[in-house]
């Protein structure tokens, strides 16, 4: 009898796990039909470690700010370590092709942002705020130019990080592009919540995203992406 009792018990306890399974599942595949939002163990391996310096809002003065010229790089790479300020981050004035990579990283070295930077897909240069502690190292570039950037409020955002309510007004948004081809992700980042992060597929741009953006929020694109617009809802 305790043999069939427990064989019963067993038996529900694989269809509770299985239920719970085919549950998680479920709430994944409709998050990302219905908003290409990516959720879950995914999305962990996606935003990985954030580094604090995500939610720091810096002096958008650019006072300290200045150009730097990184180049030629070595084979091994280079690293520069630039005042506090908003730059644009990008090739040089060379003619050839090229393909290299651009990571920045905060003080306790976890890192902020990763893109590759590619003539092939038009992703040339990102746009980052940098503290006056992040250190930005790039590879396999012939030459790299840190210019300083204005802060401009606009409703297209470059490849890189931008602050809700400098760069962009908050409110509700659809995402859109110009671009025909093109892949990468959409992050949002607010302080003391779970990051959301978006899929965003060009060719065409199927489903539509649609964002709200609060005061204060980070967002964050990287891929293949030269920059995303954000059409207001009305």
């Amino acid at each position: 009898m305790k043999q069939i009792y427990f064989l019963i018990v067993l038996i529900c306890l694989f269809v509770l796990i299985g239920c719970s399974q085919q549950s998680s599942k479920s709430e994944k595949v409709l998050s990302y039909q219905e908003n290409s939002e990516i959720i879950g163990e995914e999305k962990e391996e996606i935003v990985g470690e954030v580094s604090d310096t995500m939610y720091e809002s810096i002096d958008r003065s650019n006072a300290e700010a200045e150009e730097f010229i990184i180049g030629p790089v070595s084979r091994e790479g280079e690293e520069i370590t630039p005042p506090e300020g908003r730059y644009n981050v990008g090739f040089g004035f060379s003619d050839d092709f090229q393909s290299g990579r651009v990571l920045v990283y905060d003080e306790e070295d976890t890192l902020l942002i990763e893109a590759l930077l590619d003539d092939g897909y038009g992703l040339r240069s990102i746009t980052v705020d940098l503290n006056g502690s992040h250190t930005v190292y790039t590879d396999g570039v012939e030459e790299l130019i840190l210019i300083p950037k204005e802060t401009k409020s606009s409703n297209e955002l470059t490849t890189g990080i931008s602050e809700v309510g400098k760069d962009i007004e908050p409110g509700n948004y659809s995402v859109a592009t110009d671009l025909e081809d093109g892949i990468g992700y959409l992050e949002i980042f607010e302080e003391g919540e779970q990051p959301q992060v978006f899929e965003v597929l060009i060719n065409p741009l199927e489903p539509d995203i649609d964002v709200e953006l609060k005061e204060g929020q980070k967002v964050k694109i990287t891929g293949f992406l030269s920059g995303l617009q954000f059409e207001p809802q009305s």
